[in-house]
Formats: structure tokens, sequence, C-alpha cells
């Protein structure tokens, strides 16, 4: 009954292909709500925001930490990104790390009393977005590419904020628009994030080229595309 099938990623296609699917396919990429983060909810979540303070974000469902349940899952091991921070502090002392999503107790007692971690616990998808626009830097420290596409890194590209994340296929779009800096290893990583927070007017550049990018996964665009490219031509 199917007449075709939508993926946010070529190589999803493939690989129903290469399971005996024959049914045509299409690429729409995930795609980011930019009007859910309306100018109120920006200015309220930057009261948490000082001026002088550059701000590295994360967003996840869940933040977890050795010895947690699913503490395994890179998708929500903060581990490797509080091992991260840990330099990249040391070498930007103004810096603060914003971690938006459900930490674990574990996640609480290892940040308690921290005055360069702030956590701001999970957040309604709006306000998520809405405390977002004021990362200067984003990152996305998964220690390995799990194939599972990532929403955020759509939510960053719309929010023009400049992302860095190590380079794989599910982040390839950072490259390929110019919107954030694909790395090799964890010293590139720090490095990355250093010079963006240092060099303000190289983060305005490829906020620039992140925001122009993110324009056109707004879902807004993006269904218009569903209807032209999917409903109108197969249905």
């Amino acid at each position: 009954a199917v007449k075709a099938y939508v993926v946010t990623a070529e190589r999803a296609a493939r690989r129903y292909e290469s399971l005996g699917v024959d049914k045509p396919w299409v690429v729409i990429p995930q795609g980011v709500s930019l009007r859910s983060a309306t100018p109120e909810l920006v200015v309220e979540a930057g009261v948490a925001k000082s001026d002088d303070a550059p701000v590295v974000g994360w967003m996840a469902a869940h933040l977890l930490t050795e010895g947690d349940r699913d503490a395994d899952n890179p998708l929500y091991n903060v581990d490797h990104l509080l091992d991260l921070w840990k330099e990249i502090h040391e070498r930007v002392p103004a810096a603060r790390l914003w971690l938006v999503g459900r930490p674990s107790a574990r996640v609480q007692r290892r940040l308690e009393g921290r005055e360069d971690v702030l956590l701001f616990g999970r957040l309604p998808r709006e306000r998520a977005l809405a405390t977002a626009t004021h990362f200067d830097v984003a990152v996305y420290p998964r220690t390995q590419d799990t194939g599972i596409q990532a929403a955020k890194v759509a939510e960053f590209m719309g929010l023009g904020v400049p992302t860095v994340s190590y380079d794989y296929a599910v982040t390839a779009v950072l490259g390929e628009t110019g919107a954030g800096i694909l790395v090799d290893g964890p010293r590139a990583f720090v490095d990355a994030v250093v010079h963006l927070l240092e060099d303000k007017a190289d983060r305005a550049r490829i906020a620039d080229l992140a925001r122009r990018a993110g324009a056109q996964l707004d879902w807004d665009v993006l269904a218009r595309r569903f209807e032209i490219e999917v409903l109108d031509r197969f249905l």
C-alpha cells in the first residue's frame, strides 16, 4: 500500500533498499520550529546570562554519568563533555556551560556548587529553543556516530548557533554548510571551542552561515516541500 516514503538522510533509504524495500523515497531533513522560540521566551531565558560570560551549550533529553542506568548510551552520557569542558574552562575561565536536559541524581551531585556549569533541567521544546538562542557556541560531543539524525543539529543551525562536533555522518551538514566546525579528536574539539569563544569575528561569520542554512530547515519551509515533493507527486 506504500507509494513512497520519507527519510531524513539518504543513508537511511539506502539501508532500506539493502533490505529489499523498492519503493521511491524522498529526503527531507530534520526541521526546527523557529517561531516557537518567541521573543518573550528568549528574553526570559536571557536572564540567566551574564554579558561578560560566553556560553557553551548542550541539549539532551537526559544527562547521565557513569553509574547511571543507560549511561553507556552516547546520546545522554555527559562524562566526555565534562572532561572536555574542564580544559575549555581552564583556557577560557569566563566561559559558562549550560546544560539543558533532565540530570540524574549523580550528575546533580557531581555539579553541585559549580558556578561554571548551569543545569536547566528538562524544558518544553519552545523554552529549550529560547534558551539555546543564548548559546555562543553549541557542542555535539557524542563519542560515536549512532546513526541517528539529531534534531538538535537542525535546531542549532536554525537558531544561528555555531556548533563544534566530531566528524560524523549525522553531523556532515555542519561542514557542508559552514554552520560549524567538525573535528577528529578531543584535542581538536577543545581547540575549536576555545577558538570560537575567543574569536568573535569568526564566531559571527559561522553563526551567519548557520542561520542562512537553518532558515531552510524551518518546519514551515519543510512543510511546503512535503506538499510538493511528496503529497503532490505521489498522492
